[in-house]
């Protein structure tokens, strides 16, 4: 019974290590804090309560297969969506960064993590 157990936890902590999920990176260059961010995709959205100014915040999706991603904030005493905007997959280790200019206009960019 033990050494099944030893089993079951020594998969699970294995197969947690290998996750290679998308890790979204939001880089705030805007001189005003983003407050109420959302960021959503093909099957998942996060929130995330604030962003400083000049911060950045990451975080790990789970996408259902191919997505792209979209960002909205209040700053500035303005509301911003960016729209859907990038490609990338819920496999394969894909790294997906967004900025915030000083205008706080979104861009995004995605590649692939090397191992």
């Amino acid at each position: 019974m033990r050494s099944s157990s030893l089993f079951i936890l020594a998969t699970t902590v294995a197969l947690a290590g290998c996750s290679r999920a998308p890790v979204v990176t939001i880089t705030n260059r805007s001189t005003n804090a983003l407050a109420n961010v959302v960021v959503s995709g093909s099957g998942f959205s996060n929130r995330i309560a604030s962003i400083a100014a000049g911060a950045e915040s990451r975080l790990a999706v789970r996408p259902r297969g191919e997505s792209g991603v979209r960002v909205a904030f209040d700053a500035g005493g303005q509301h911003i969506d960016s729209g859907e905007q990038g490609y990338f997959e819920g496999s394969g280790g894909y790294r997906v960064a967004i900025t915030v200019a000083p205008d706080l206009k979104v861009s995004v960019s995605s590649d692939l993590r090397s191992y």
